[in-house]
């Protein structure tokens, strides 16, 4: 059945895909890579070879002799286009299965070389590290995103219109780094079973980075300008000569195996548990992907980060269910973050006070035809609390137009939370261009959204319309969102309706040079109104100063004016409730951030004024230690204490984390949480083991305890053993 709705979807696509490919057939060739404007200094034409080098961070294969040469990167930062301060030699490769990338980084103090990170998917901005993006359909906007630091930490991502970096891809891919008496080498091995292409061009989209961690200093091969980054892929340069690759027949087949044990010590109840599934994914064409889940498990996802509300609306949680963070930026609507989302993932499968909700099985569809970009999901859950077994689905369809915009529409289907049908569609127009006013970057979009619930005849819908100039010099951004009462997206995120937003965003940057790297000044001011144009909520947050010096330690102060009227009473806090009114205050704030260099990092926040009826403030402090490559700590602290003419109250919350990281490919972090709401301390401890890319074992600990009297009693436990296995045809 989910099969079916899927392939009714496709119909429609493959025949507006077909046209789109006819007309608007992707550039290739010598003439039209010309209209790109790519200098010669920023084409490479890449070498076939025979023999594959050996992945192993050596670089003492006789093969990379015969390499594509690429040794003319520029200092982006701290002095855009100028002499790095050190060497860097790429080699490239390819054959009909992978791509090849090497990097020799020389350095002149091997032993400052900054390497603390050994796991899959860690934040290798801390470290040293290597990129490389590749742009594998040339439209100039979208690529893929490899990364990896001198200890061989591996990270990737997904490039979206010139702007996003979506980590949440996770590709099969190679490699293995190591540091030498000349600085530090890194080699990749790339499937092209990984990548979608267009496999009638020859010619691909590609840029190159360094990071030097201890100097703070950045370097690019091609457009190497503050103004831009690596993920600016219509400036990126130009890997020529790229024939006769192959996807295989595009199959992979991704079974898993779970044992869990699940105790519940209040009610002294337990049991054992033995559950299996599988993925399956298929090329449908080299640019288009199917996929579909059977019992879908996400025993080894990572738990949410608590937080203490004290605000009158709903917090946002991101996505961290890997089936759903592969391909999300497809999904995306409108260039929203928060409100009002037309799709948010969380809402399948997580029931509304955070239970699981089974999902029974599901199937995907993504990737691009022609200027199409495609994103077809369709979920069918199982029953849960009162509520019936569910389909859903999620369509989003865009068109690239202009030379980096796009158009689009997306729709949803289903209810998650009650037995009630629901829908929503919504178009959306988004404008970008990275080559106006001297090469500076415009953007604007507009967007329109409309639910249908039973019942709801009117005031149903949401509408938004942005401008914005997203510069380095200059940053400004403006924009205003109108959402209806009865707008009710059931597969979305609106924590506020029956409003008007306006907001004004605006940062100013200096660059004095010297000890210190930038100065930014800004304000980010909204104003929120019910649809009668009464003021409901306004906040004026002023930058007095952010400042960031050449080592990269960070410098703020910043002042906030809020007022807030309410129409109904509202409880902060058990028993402390505000009463209908309208307030004014005022708050003051100053951090400080340790710069990422360091072993050894600080940050601290301190925040004081009024709040409501009376005065609040809030510290928060947290400290890391990079102890070594295989092992970090870090430990963090928020208190908030309020003191009101209706009452006082403190909260806290408190994180503890500990890293360990025995290769690149075993690692085993432990997340230890507590918070005086709540009064539940909770950890979460994950051991994971890449036998090889695409192979995985899991073993995860889940332990709450009840703090009662200052003292813990268990009162729930969870160990879960699970192993996956990628078959790639």
């Amino acid at each position: 059945m989910v099969v079916i709705r899927i392939e009714c979807l496709l119909v429609p696509v493959l025949v507006l895909g077909l046209t789109a490919t006819a007309q608007n057939r992707p550039i290739s060739g010598e003439a039209d890579v010309a209209a790109f404007g790519v200098d010669d200094a920023h084409r490479a034409r890449i070498v076939r070879t025979e023999q594959p080098p050996v992945i192993d961070g050596k670089l003492d294969d006789e093969v990379w002799k015969t390499a594509t040469v690429i040794d003319n990167l520029r200092q982006v930062e701290p002095v855009e286009n100028s002499e790095p301060s050190e060497k860097t030699i790429v080699r490239i490769l390819y054959d009909r299965d992978f791509l090849y990338v090497a990097f020799m980084c020389y350095d002149r103090e091997p032993d400052k070389i900054i390497a603390t990170q050994m796991r899959r998917e860690g934040q290798l901005f801390r470290d040293d590290r290597v990129a490389i993006v590749v742009d594998t359909f040339l439209d100039r906007r979208n690529a893929y995103f490899f990364e990896m630091n001198p200890v061989g930490g591996r990270t990737d991502a997904l490039v979206e219109n010139n702007n996003n970096l979506r980590f949440d891809w996770d590709g099969i891919w190679y490699g293995r780094a190591s540091i030498t008496e000349e600085g530090w080498i890194a080699e990749m091995a790339i499937p092209f079973k990984t990548l979608n292409f267009d496999p009638d061009i020859d010619t691909w989209g590609f840029n190159i980075s360094r990071g030097i961690r201890r100097k703070n200093e950045d370097l690019r091969w091609s457009s190497p300008f503050q103004n831009r980054s690596i993920r600016t892929i219509s400036h990126a340069g130009l890997l020529e000569g790229i024939t006769d690759i192959e996807q295989g027949i595009g199959l992979d087949f991704k079974p898993y195996g779970i044992v869990s044990y699940l105790r519940n010590h209040n009610d002294d109840r337990e049991s054992l548990d033995f559950d299996g599934g599988f993925d399956v994914f298929y090329n449908l064409s080299p640019s288009l992907k199917g996929a579909i889940t059977i019992n879908t498990d996400f025993a080894e996802t990572e738990v949410d980060e608590r937080r203490v509300n004290l605000t009158r609306f709903p917090l946002f949680f991101p996505e961290k269910r890997d089936f759903f963070l592969q391909d999300a930026g497809i999904f995306s609507f409108g260039g929203i973050r928060r409100n009002p989302l037309a799709f948010q993932s969380r809402r399948i499968g997580i029931g509304p006070d955070g239970e699981p909700v089974d999902i029974i099985a599901g199937a995907k569809v993504s990737g691009r035809l022609g200027d199409l970009n495609i994103g077809l999901l369709d979920v069918q859950t199982d029953s849960s609390a009162g509520v019936e077994g569910k389909n859903l689905a999620v369509g989003r369809i865009s068109m690239n137009v202009l030379s980096e915009s796009e158009l689009g529409v997306i729709f949803t289907n289903g209810d998650p939370g009650s037995n009630v049908s629901n829908s929503l569609l919504g178009v959306d127009f988004n404008f970008r261009d990275s080559k106006v006013f001297d090469d500076q970057t415009v953007t604007g979009g507009i967007w329109f959204q409309k639910s249908f619930t039973p019942g709801v005849t009117s005031g149903d819908s949401a509408l938004g319309v942005k401008l914005g100039y997203p510069n380095d010099r200059l940053d400004l951004n403006i924009g205003f969102t109108q959402i209806e009462e009865n707008f009710n997206p059931a597969l979305g995120f609106v924590p506020r309706s029956g409003i008007r937003e306006y907001f004004v965003r605006g940062r100013y940057r200096w660059r004095p040079g010297g000890d210190i790297r930038r100065i930014d000044v800004g304000v980010f001011s909204q104003l929120f109104t019910n649809l009668n144009d009464e003021t409901e909520s306004a906040s004026a947050r002023f930058t007095l100063f952010n400042l960031e010096t050449e080592y990269g330690d960070q410098y703020e102060l910043q002042y906030n004016i809020v007022r807030e009227a309410i129409d109904s009473p509202f409880e902060i806090s058990d028993g402390i409730i505000i009463p209908v009114g309208a307030y004014d205050w005022d708050r003051w704030s100053v951090k400080y951030e340790g710069s990422r260099a360091r072993i050894l990092r600080f940050e601290g926040e301190l925040k004081i004024g009024e709040f409501w009826t009376g005065d609040r403030w809030d510290i928060r402090g947290e400290v890391e230690w990079r102890v070594s490559s295989n092992l970090s700590l870090g430990f963090e602290i928020e208190q908030n204490n309020i003191d009101l003419n209706e009452g006082k109250f403190i909260t806290r919350l408190a994180r503890g984390r500990v890293n360990i990281f025995f290769t690149p490919d075993i690692s085993w972090l432990s997340f230890i949480q507590f918070d005086n709401v709540s009064n539940i301390l909770g950890i979460n401890s994950r051991l994971r083991w890449i036998l090889e890319p695409g192979n995985e074992l899991f073993f995860v600990i889940n332990q709450s305890y009840d703090i009662i009297d200052s003292r813990p009693h268990s009162s729930f436990t969870e160990v879960t053993s699970k192993v996956g296995w990628t078959f790639r045809f």
